[in-house]
C-alpha cells in the first residue's frame, strides 16, 4: 500500500474585529529598585470590517472574474475603499479513491472549497405544540422525518470533499458528526437522532426557555466555531422565530429579545457564519414565520428558502452558494465600539448580477459577551496528550491524518462461541446480549512510522492501536487498546522501507447489537502523531 499524506485546506482571512495592539517600556527587573517613572501605554484600535459577498446570474450560478474596481462598499451611505479582496470559488474534486469491500481509509479528499458547512436540525422548534394532541404529534415526528429524508439526500448530492458537521438541537445542542466530508459517517448521523415529541407551547415560561435556547445555539455555534478560519455556512432547518424577530408577533408575558439577537448576530458577524434558513414546512402560506427565517439571512449574508418542498435541493444551493463568493474587507468610518447599527451596502458594476451579503452590523465589542465554554467545533482534531487517545478516540471529532492507515471491517471468519473470554471492554449493562464478533485488519505504511535507533545496529518502533465504540447517544459500549512494540534489524529496516512494506495488525472485538459508530486510532509513540477513522456499523440482533 503507497499513500501520500493529506492536507486539510485552511483559509487565512483576516480577522473580523482586529485586537488590540499595545507597547510598553520594560520595567525595573531589580528587587528593591527604585520605582520608575510612570508606565506610558500606547493604544491603537484597528477594527476591519468583513464582507463575505456571493454573486449570482439569473440562473443562480455563482458569478466568477469580478474584480475589485467592479464594487462599490458603502456604510451609513458613505464610499468605503476596499482594503483587502480576495474571489473564493469552489473547484471539482475527482472521485472517491476505490478501495476493496469492507476496506476504509482515513486519507481524506481535499475539499473542493475554503468554506465549510454546519448543518442544524433544529427539532426542538418542530416539536408539537401540545403533545398530549395526537394529531399535533403525528405532523411534527412527520416534519421531523421530512427533514432527516432532505438532510441525507442532500449529503448524498454534495460534491466530493465537502466538508459538513451535523447539529441537533432539542432542549440542548449536539454534535452529531463533526465536520467530515465521509457521507456514509454523514448520513448515519443524521438517522440515528431520535424525533423530539416533546410539548412546546408558544406562550409562557416554555415558550421563553425555547426563545432563549435558540439564541444560545448561535452564540453557541458561533463561539465554538471561531476558532476556524474563513467563512462558515449554517444551514438551519427550522419552522422560524417570529416571537424574537418580529415584535409584534410577541406575547405581552414573554421578554424583548432585540439585545439577545443583535449579540447573536454579533457574534455570527465576527465568527464569519452566513445563516441559510431552510424551512422544514415546505410549500406553505407566507407568514411571519417566513420573514423571520428572510430577517435572519439578510442580517448574515445567506439566503433563506422558504417556498419549496425540496429542501435536498435547497440545501443543495446552499452550499453552493456559500462555497463561492467574495471576501472584501475595509476599515469602517468609526473605529469605536459605539453599540449603534452600522448599515451596509454593495453594489457592482456588471449587469444581471445578484448580491448577498450582510446588510449591517451592531458595533459591539464581542469580547465582552462572555459564553461558558461548550461544544467543540473544529476542523482540527485534538492531539494525544502524553501518550493518551481519550480525546482523539471521542465520538464524532474531526479525523486525524497526520498517520494515514487502512482498515478492513467485518465479521470475524470464526464468531464468538457461547461462553468464550468476551473480547473488549463491554460495558456491563450489556452483559448477556448476543455479541458479534468484528475483525479488524490494520495497514500502516511503514515510512509514515518513526523508528528510534536501538542497540546493535536494530529500530524500535512503538505503536498504540485502538478501538472505541459508540451508540446513537455517544455512550461508550466497548474498546480495545493494545500496544506494538516492533523491532527490526538493520537489514530488515531498510528493507521494508525500500519496499514500502505496511505494518499490519489484526484485532477482534465483540459488539452489541445496533447502530453503532466504531473509531479506530492509531498512535505513533515516537513521533506522538495519531490516525484516527470513524464508521458506522448497523448490527441486527441474531
Amino acid at each position: 500500500m503507497q499513500c501520500s499524506r493529506a492536507f486539510l485546506a485552511t483559509s487565512c482571512v483576516v480577522a473580523i474585529l482586529a485586537g488590540l495592539a499595545s507597547m510598553r517600556p520594560g520595567a525595573a527587573a531589580q528587587q528593591g529598585a527604585s520605582p520608575a517613572n510612570t508606565t506610558q501605554t500606547l493604544q491603537v484600535y484597528t477594527r476591519l470590517t468583513v464582507l463575505d459577498v456571493t454573486a449570482i446570474d439569473a440562473n443562480e450560478q455563482p458569478v466568477h472574474g469580478l474584480t475589485q474596481a467592479d464594487f462599490t462598499v458603502r456604510e451609513d451611505g458613505k464610499p468605503q475603499p476596499v482594503r483587502n479582496f480576495e474571489e473564493v470559488s469552489s473547484h471539482p474534486v475527482g472521485p472517491p479513491l476505490e478501495l476493496p469491500p469492507d476496506v476504509y481509509t482515513n486519507l481524506q479528499p481535499p475539499p473542493p472549497s475554503r468554506a465549510v458547512n454546519i448543518l442544524l436540525l433544529d427539532l426542538l422548534n418542530e416539536a408539537p405544540i401540545d403533545d398530549t394532541v395526537p394529531r399535533q404529534v403525528a405532523m411534527a415526528a412527520q416534519t421531523q422525518h421530512f427533514v432527516k429524508q432532505a438532510a441525507v439526500q442532500a449529503v448524498l448530492n454534495m460534491p466530493a470533499g465537502t466538508q459538513v458537521a451535523v447539529l441537533a438541537m432539542t432542549n440542548n445542542l449536539r454534535i452529531l458528526q463533526s465536520f467530515t466530508s465521509d457521507k456514509t459517517l454523514l448520513t448515519a448521523a443524521i438517522n440515528a437522532v431520535p424525533y423530539d415529541l416533546q410539548g412546546t407551547p408558544l406562550g409562557g415560561i416554555q415558550a421563553n426557555s425555547r426563545n432563549q435556547s435558540v439564541l444560545e445555539v448561535f452564540d453557541r455555534i458561533a463561539i465554538d466555531s471561531m476558532a476556524i478560519h474563513g467563512r462558515k455556512n449554517l444551514i438551519w432547518f427550522t419552522m422560524g422565530i417570529p416571537q424574537i424577530t418580529i415584535p409584534n408577533d410577541r406575547p405581552g408575558s414573554l421578554p424583548d429579545y432585540s439585545v439577545g439577537l443583535s449579540h447573536a448576530y454579533d457574534l455570527l458577524t465576527a465568527a464569519q457564519i452566513s445563516v441559510y434558513p431552510v424551512d422544514a414546512r415546505g410549500v406553505t402560506y407566507l407568514g411571519d414565520a417566513q420573514l423571520s427565517e428572510q430577517m435572519v439571512a439578510e442580517a448574515t449574508g445567506g439566503v433563506a428558502y422558504t417556498e419549496t418542498n425540496d429542501l435536498a435541493t435547497a440545501v443543495d444551493k446552499a452550499l453552493n452558494n456559500g462555497a463561492n463568493y467574495y471576501s472584501l474587507s475595509y476599515i469602517p468610518p468609526d473605529t469605536h465600539y459605539d453599540g449603534a447599527y452600522h448599515k451596509i451596502d454593495v453594489k457592482v458594476d456588471r449587469t444581471g448580477v445578484t448580491l448577498t451579503f450582510r446588510t449591517g452590523y451592531f458595533a459591539d465589542d464581542v469580547s465582552k459577551i462572555k459564553m461558558p465554554p461548550g461544544l467543540s467545533l473544529s476542523t482540527t482534531p485534538p492531539p494525544a496528550v502524553n501518550g493518551n487517545m481519550k480525546a482523539p478516540m471521542s465520538r464524532g471529532l474531526a479525523t486525524s491524518t497526520d498517520i494515514l492507515f487502512d482498515v478492513e471491517v467485518k465479521p470475524s471468519a470464526t464468531p464468538r462461541k457461547p461462553g468464550a473470554p468476551l473480547l473488549g471492554t463491554l460495558n456491563p449493562a450489556l452483559q448477556g446480549r448476543r455479541l458479534t464478533r468484528y475483525g479488524l485488519q490494520y495497514a500502516v505504511p511503514s515510512q509514515q512510522i518513526v523508528f528510534k535507533d536501538g542497540s546493535k545496529q536494530t529500530h524500535d518502533g512503538n505503536l498504540d492501536f485502538d478501538i472505541a465504540v459508540y451508540d446513537t447517544n455517544d455512550k461508550l459500549l466497548t474498546g480495545l487498546s493494545q500496544v506494538v512494540k516492533v523491532t527490526l534489524s538493520d537489514d530488515k529496516y531498510k528493507q521494508m522501507l525500500a519496499n514500502q512494506e505496511p505494518i499490519q495488525l489484526y484485532q477482534q472485538i465483540d459488539l452489541p447489537p445496533g447502530q453503532l459508530f466504531l473509531r479506530v486510532g492509531v498512535l505513533d509513540h515516537n513521533s506522538d502523531k495519531v490516525g484516527t477513522l470513524e464508521l458506522p456499523l448497523n448490527i441486527g440482533k441474531k
